[in-house]
């Protein structure tokens, strides 16, 4: 998926630049970035990794709140994803920050976009709620995890933004360019947070 994006022409014409900006802020560009997620790198990040039976999509999209006639709240999940090379409960943490950290479904809902040289602007806006769902997370991560686990699902949620980028070459090429906005945005988080230089909480 690397490969892919650094081949991509759309993407070459930015690899020139060692900073993008977005929306007016200054973020490494990816090759930075590479030392980060080279195979040895993430093989020491995922090698403790459980293994288990999981859903494999778990973005908020997929989880139905419900309210039974005793106004009793529930939830179920929908449209599992199932059969991934790397089962672990760390992918669907990653899948949930990528929409609560990375604002994943407001860029979908999102088509005011422009671009010209290293400047990418585009409208970002989160809710209060998807802000609450995300310290309310980090919570839980650090009261429950390990500094290891944590550190391994956001580095799951970086997998899944390298997987959706050249997705988006093929259906939505004309907003590419926000989504690899928002892998940058969300690789400049993690790398200030787990990076070489940052010793462990």
């Amino acid at each position: 998926n690397i490969d892919t994006i650094l081949q991509e022409k759309i993407i070459k014409r930015l690899l020139k630049y060692d900073e993008i900006y977005i929306n007016g802020k200054a973020y490494k560009n990816l090759p930075y970035y590479l030392k980060f997620l080279s195979k040895e790198y993430l093989y020491e990040i995922f090698k403790n990794d459980s293994y288990s039976e999981l859903h494999g999509d778990l973005t908020i999209e997929n989880i139905v709140c419900t309210r039974n006639k005793n106004s009793e709240d529930g939830f179920y999940i929908i449209d599992p994803n199932t059969g991934n090379l790397h089962d672990s409960p760390n992918l669907d943490y990653g899948k949930l920050l990528q929409s609560i950290h990375g604002g994943y479904e407001f860029m979908m809902k999102n088509h005011d976009l422009s671009y010209e040289e290293n400047r990418i602007n585009f409208l970002f806006t989160k809710s209060h709620t998807y802000v609450y769902f995300y310290e309310k997370l980090n919570e839980y991560m650090k009261e429950e995890f390990s500094y290891e686990k944590i550190r391994s699902i956001y580095f799951h949620e970086i997998v899944h933004w390298l997987r959706l980028v050249p997705y988006k070459f093929r259906i939505d090429r004309n907003r590419v360019h926000m989504f690899y906005a928002g892998l940058l945005m969300v690789l400049n988080d993690v790398i200030e947070m787990f990076g070489d230089n940052n010793e462990k909480k």
